[in-house]
């Protein structure tokens, strides 16, 4: 145990208000810690009854700079349902977008990635993606297009039910 000088203790007076800052910077520093900062996987947005309720709509928006992908409010997190589900690019004057290939859409995390086989379509304007398996799980992919004007990928998720 370190004694402080009377002259130090007095230097240093600790007030009401620096006592509270310290305690909820503390308590935040022991809630993150033991919650963490994971990602998670929003509600459900949509689940699929039929293949035709699977059908991603995909559009990019150039309204700001940089453009960016875009999906409906409704497809954020899709409940697959044993359904493929499929993006399809919305076509729009003075854009040209197709899917990167082979990834035009990734599953982020390994699991993922050996649970969902995905192709593209249509010359790259569809992309597909198939799974057997219903673990309940939501998967986190990404959108990634190429073509003009530039745009970076998106991240919504899956769940496989």
């Amino acid at each position: 145990m370190t004694i402080l000088p009377p002259a130090l203790v007095r230097s240093r007076r600790v007030t009401f208000p620096s006592i509270v800052v310290a305690v909820v910077v503390g308590f935040l520093i022991s809630a993150c810690s033991t919650t963490g900062f994971s990602k998670t996987a929003p509600p459900v947005s949509s689940t699929c009854h039929s293949a035709q309720q699977c059908a991603v709509p995909v559009e990019v928006d150039c309204g700001h700079s940089p453009c960016v992908i875009r999906i409906s409010s409704q497809f954020t997190n899709v409940d697959a349902n044993g359904f493929d589900v499929v993006w399809e690019i919305v076509p729009k004057a003075g854009q040209s977008y197709k899917f990167k290939d082979p990834a035009g859409i990734a599953f982020k995390d390994a699991e993922g990635q050996q649970t969902f086989r995905c192709h593209s379509e249509a010359n790259g304007a569809r992309f597909k993606c198939h799974s057997d398996v219903k673990n309940g799980k939501a998967y986190e992919y990404g959108i990634d297009l190429v073509g003009s004007p530039p745009v970076s990928p998106l991240d919504p998720w899956i769940v496989n039910r």
